[in-house]
């Protein structure tokens, strides 16, 4: 409730509030900050690497920041590592068989950012002749500040990503990397997941290539995905 004067009379105005249970979480060893929604956490995987996770598993995905040291001798700018990783991702992509991967979406022009950092990004299926792994999905970000690159990515079956996909991409594009970068608003987060959702979402595929229906199959597939078959190139 706001009370405000107007000319001798008070008017009383009944605000509706919106309240968020979300989090800034901020890792002072690899130097980044994160915006995490409600019950969402971080997991320390090694000394480069977080994953993060939401613990009611109502987003089953599971998304990743890992930290790579520069080769100043092979990159002579920030930009050259990201351009470089990104390109090689894709033909690792491009050139799998089994698993057998497609890009759906990348851009590596201009307008895409990590805060005010050049950045590059891709969108993936991926089929496993093995019917225990079966599809998935993937978003990947790279993006360099300084002597550090990174590659950010999300990673779940292609249901659960064609559902919740916007969401995904909020949280990793909403990461802080050069500190004079600030962090995002719960309204700005909001807004940038359905405006991702509407862009990256596709229908979702089996093995063989045929749609399916959107729903989630549960927490443990992103897990044992990244597991089985994340791709990570590291260019040496």
């Amino acid at each position: 409730m706001t009370k405000v004067l107007c000319g001798g009379v008070i008017l009383i105005l009944f605000c509706a509030v919106m309240v968020f249970a979300d989090t800034t979480f901020v890792d002072t060893q690899l130097k980044f900050t994160a915006y995490l929604p409600n019950n969402w956490i971080w997991i320390a995987e090694s000394d480069s690497q977080r994953l993060f996770e939401d613990t009611t598993y109502t987003y089953p995905g599971l998304l990743s920041f890992t930290r790579f040291t520069v080769d100043s001798t092979l990159y002579s700018s920030a930009d050259q590592w990201t351009q470089a990783h990104f390109l090689g991702y894709k033909l690792s992509v491009e050139y799998s068989v089994d698993p057998a991967g497609v890009i759906l979406y990348s851009n590596a022009d201009t307008t895409v950012k990590q805060g005010s950092l050049p950045a590059a990004e891709a969108y993936s299926l991926f089929f496993s002749s093995d019917t225990s792994v079966g599809s998935w999905a993937e978003y990947v970000r790279f993006t360099a500040y300084g002597k550090y690159g990174y590659e950010l990515y999300a990673i779940s079956d292609t249901a659960d990503m064609s559902s919740h996909i916007g969401l995904y991409a909020a949280i990793l594009q909403g990461i802080v990397i050069d500190p004079s970068d600030r962090v995002i608003s719960p309204l700005a987060f909001r807004r940038k997941a359905g405006v991702e959702q509407k862009l990256l979402s596709s229908p979702a595929y089996d093995l063989l290539g045929r749609q399916v229906t959107t729903q989630s199959h549960g927490s443990a597939s992103g897990m044992v995905l990244r597991k089985n078959a994340a791709p990570q190139l590291i260019l040496r």
